[in-house]
């Protein structure tokens, strides 16, 4: 029987035209189709989260760590929440009563040097929990701290240890998870015109066009100075979906364009991947996740040599707010309460909730 999820692009013969189409790196093109192809015979995740142990509860709820406490006692066992900066490690710790977090896998949640504002943000969190039935988005800046942490220890350890592999995930399994995203983009969908009387459309228009044509400079750009164009005069064109035109019909990226953008996340630090994770879950727009890197970066190197990489200067830097990301992400929805009005407890919720991830997202890659 026919896989669903797999998508005609992932076969072997197209493995063959990654290699043609990008000569200048074939060895590492044709792992890429690999990837693709091993990725093509497995079911979509639906929360990476979930899948990776971070979430509370998961495979690893036996880990004696304080969120899995936490969630079996539905008590507070501590009276102070602070972060702390070991000069040993030369790594903050958030502590609580004295005693270092930990992470789902057990790990000791150390923060880098260069994130203390994220340190003292997530003893604040601990501090001010409020309801103690915890959830994985209960605390979202551990969550993350979390996952990087696990991610960091399992993949750059000496001999990786596939049953941990397994539990917090391959890391170009979530790349490519990630990659998927790009094809089905919100802001790469565009309504018909009779749409809310012609409104959303036009607004779509507004929003939605200068955002691709910077996402197609900008992988332009990063592919050319990196050497990945397969000749000099190609640029990067993202695939969209006019439902005017196009009908009911599925969306997908070129291979080129594919590997382009994988070749990018390898260039992500681990912090940033896991920030753009949970931005691209909780927006279900990959480009408006990568704006959240590209705003909220706060190291200037990196800012310069990889996220505003196609501007000459910080005064033409790519950046929007969290606020105008999520009308981008949410607009139809926005459209929908305009027109029928706001459903108590729940659109007024998952408005919170888009504030409080998004927002979240933006601190950890800081």
């Amino acid at each position: 029987m026919e896989n669903p999820h797999i998508q005609n692009s992932f076969t072997p013969v197209n493995m063959f035209t990654i290699s043609r189409v990008l000569p200048v790196v074939p060895v590492l093109a044709l792992n890429i189709g690999r990837m693709l192809v091993r990725y093509a015979t497995k079911a979509p995740v639906n929360d990476f989260f979930a899948k990776s142990g971070l979430a509370v509860g998961g495979d690893v709820n036996n880990v004696k760590s304080e969120t899995n406490r936490l969630e079996k006692t539905l008590s507070k066992f501590w009276n102070e929440a602070k972060a702390r900066f070991n000069e040993e490690t030369s790594l903050y710790d958030v502590c609580l009563d004295g005693k270092p977090l930990r992470t789902p896998l057990g790990y000791r949640l150390s923060i880098p040097k260069d994130k203390k504002q994220l340190a003292y943000l997530i003893g604040h969190e601990w501090d001010t929990l409020l309801d103690l039935k915890i959830k994985p988005n209960t605390l979202p800046l551990t969550s993350m701290a979390s996952r990087a942490t696990d991610l960091a220890i399992v993949h750059e350890a000496e001999t990786v240890d596939p049953n941990l592999v397994t539990k917090v995930g391959d890391l170009q399994d979530i790349k490519i998870d990630m990659l998927r995203y790009l094809d089905t983009d919100t802001c790469l969908i565009f309504t018909t015109l009779e749409e809310y009387e012609g409104k959303l459309r036009q607004r779509q228009e507004e929003l939605y066009r200068p955002l691709i044509a910077e996402y197609e400079n900008y992988f332009t750009e990063y592919a050319r100075q990196n050497n990945l164009l397969p000749e000099p005069e190609f640029k990067v064109k993202l695939e969209f979906l006019d439902c005017e035109t196009d009908g009911l019909r599925g969306n997908r990226q070129s291979l080129t364009t594919q590997n382009i953008v994988l070749l990018w996340l390898d260039q992500l630090p681990i912090y940033d991947l896991v920030a753009l994770e949970k931005a691209i879950l909780s927006s279900k727009s990959f480009l408006c996740a990568v704006t959240i890197l590209r705003t909220n970066v706060a190291d200037r190197a990196k800012q310069a040599e990889l996220y505003q990489l196609n501007k000459t200067g910080e005064a033409d830097y790519y950046k929007k707010t969290v606020e105008e990301l999520i009308e981008m992400a949410n607009l139809e929805t926005i459209f929908q309460t305009q027109e029928w009005g706001e459903v108590e407890d729940t659109h007024d919720v998952d408005n919170a909730d888009w504030l409080r991830n998004l927002s979240s997202c933006a601190l950890v890659c800081r």
